[in-house]
């Protein structure tokens, strides 16, 4: 026999054994999944890859790395297997979990809207609802919620997403029931959080605040807790202790929204102008679209005589709110003192007739009332 011939068969048996060694992890890593022991699984489908790059094997790896918490890397192999099978609709719901998971939530509404387009499964919706909500597309999540909640109206998860997209929207007459039945077959730490806020904007500040300070005995530093207290101090007018909720809220989180906006108008409620305006500054960045953060801003530009920084803002929040009577007032000053008479004559008038038109509104209301009221 030659050397050659020698060398070829010893390379040939040693491929075959390796490939024996491949399909044999490849059994082994079914097995462990099977059996959720997801880190044996990983290393044999580790092996069984060498010889098997199939979507399966990229698949099931992700699934084992999921469990074991290595969420990147299971986008990674779910993202690979999706490749080799793009209209595999469970490796792509498997993606999108880890996604929400992950919070990529712009990227698990590209792969939900895409699922939804090839099949209909109410799981979809259920996770579209959630990212929408996270993204703060609320609008969007209510109505993908709305279609959830039809046709599971007993599910108390999707009560409590759909009333929790309605608080958002500051529908708090909508979320409340809806909240409350939900808590009712399943309370949760964050169903409470929610309960109470939308207590908070229903002025029901003395049920909120059972609800927060039940949530506070058990969970003192649950997220946005703060937030909901400071909320709930600033309804009943106590401003200290407000301002000591909204500060420990921005402790937590540099970048909350309503604890910038409320502690930059407790600040300028007690006459500390530059302070309130950095706390704004923040809200402002946070939310640009913001009318009632333009507005603090413009009530401070007033009242240290910027007139000329007050005018966009002030146009700013009549574009977003035409009925803001106050609004047109502060814009006629704002005109007037930067030497534009006639725009500000006109706002004037304007001001005038939000506030009549104000007047006969609230008459009305008081007269239909009196007349329901008559026996």
């Amino acid at each position: 026999m030659t050397l050659g011939r020698l060398l070829a068969m010893l390379a040939c048996g040693a491929w075959m054994t390796l490939a024996a060694e491949a399909q044999d992890a490849c059994a082994r890593g079914d097995q462990a999944l099977a059996a959720a022991q997801w880190s044996q699984a990983n290393d044999a489908y580790q092996i069984c890859l060498q010889s098997n790059p199939s979507f399966a094997v990229y698949s099931n790896r992700g699934v084992a790395l999921a469990h074991m918490g290595r969420m990147e890397d299971a986008i990674a192999s779910y993202d690979k297997a999706l490749s080799m099978d793009p209209s595999n609709s469970k490796i792509e719901f498997n993606l999108t979990v880890v996604l929400i998971r992950e919070e990529k939530y712009a990227a698990a509404v590209d792969h939900l809207t895409h699922l939804e387009r090839t099949g209909n499964d109410v799981r979809y919706d259920e996770l579209l609802a959630l990212a929408y909500y996270h993204l703060q597309s609320y609008s969007l999540a209510a109505r993908v919620a709305e279609r959830v909640y039809a046709k599971h109206p007993e599910d108390p998860a999707n009560e409590l997403i759909l009333g929790s997209t309605y608080e958002r929207m500051h529908l708090y007459e909508k979320a409340l029931p809806l909240i409350t039945a939900a808590l009712a077959s399943a309370g949760s730490d964050a169903g409470h959080l929610i309960l109470a806020q939308t207590l908070n904007g229903l002025h029901r500040y003395t049920e909120a605040e059972a609800e927060l300070q039940a949530l506070a005995a058990v969970a003192p530093d649950f997220p946005q807790l703060h937030e909901a207290m400071g909320e709930m101090y600033v309804g009943t007018e106590r401003s200290p202790q407000a301002e000591i909720e909204f500060e420990q809220a921005l402790k937590e989180d540099p970048n909350d929204f309503e604890a910038n906006y409320f502690l930059g108008r407790l600040k300028r409620f007690d006459g500390d102008l530059p302070e309130a305006e950095q706390y704004l500054a923040v809200a402002d960045r946070l939310h640009p679209d913001s009318s009632d953060v333009k507005y603090e801003r413009a009530e401070i530009a007033l009242k240290q005589h910027r007139f000329a920084d007050a005018v966009p803002l002030l146009e700013a929040v009549i574009q977003a709110d035409p009925d803001q009577a106050q609004a047109y007032l502060m814009l006629s000053e704002a005109y007037q003192r930067t030497g534009r008479r006639a725009d500000a004559q006109r706002e004037g008038e304007l001001y005038n007739l939000k506030r009549k038109e104000s007047h006969e509104q609230r008459a009305e209301q008081q007269s239909n009332t009196s007349e329901q009221e008559r026996p």
